[in-house]
């Protein structure tokens, strides 16, 4: 009988792009990476309501192929010099609407500091550009 494993996908968003992390705690309660093919998806053209569309049917097969049962986003702020753009706050929006999952939101302070005294080590050969969204996906592993 297979054990039940919950399944997070740490999301980055920048720019017009998603960074997806899949994260799970393995049978020694330990942060696992789950190696996905796809670790990116983009936003074409956020003004064409086809692009729109594939894009929250992309995010659909995502979760339903990696059995996803959260999306942990990191946030951005609103107004100021870092804030996202408009075309970010769509794909955040997509993301959300991903039916069967559940969206979490992850403040990039919180982050940071569950960065410096929960994770010890990051997995084998992460690449850069998805450090954050790994982070995202373990933070909202360990809030249960």
């Amino acid at each position: 009988m297979k054990e039940w494993h919950m399944k997070v996908c740490g999301c980055e968003i920048s720019a017009q792009e998603v960074r997806l992390a899949v994260v799970y705690l393995n049978d020694d309660g330990d942060v696992e990476l789950l190696r996905l093919k796809t670790t990116r998806l983009e936003l074409e053209d956020d003004t064409s309501e086809a692009d729109l569309r594939l894009l929250l049917a992309t995010l659909h097969e995502f979760a339903r192929e990696n059995e996803i049962d959260i999306f942990a986003v990191k946030t951005r702020a609103k107004r100021g010099r870092m804030a996202g753009g408009a075309v970010s706050f769509k794909i955040e929006t997509l993301i959300q609407l991903v039916q069967g999952c559940q969206t979490r939101f992850v403040n990039p302070v919180a982050l940071s500091h569950f960065a410096k005294k929960e994770v010890e080590e990051y997995p084998e050969k992460l690449p850069v550009y998805l450090k954050n969204a790994f982070l995202s996906g373990a933070y909202a592993l360990a809030q249960g």
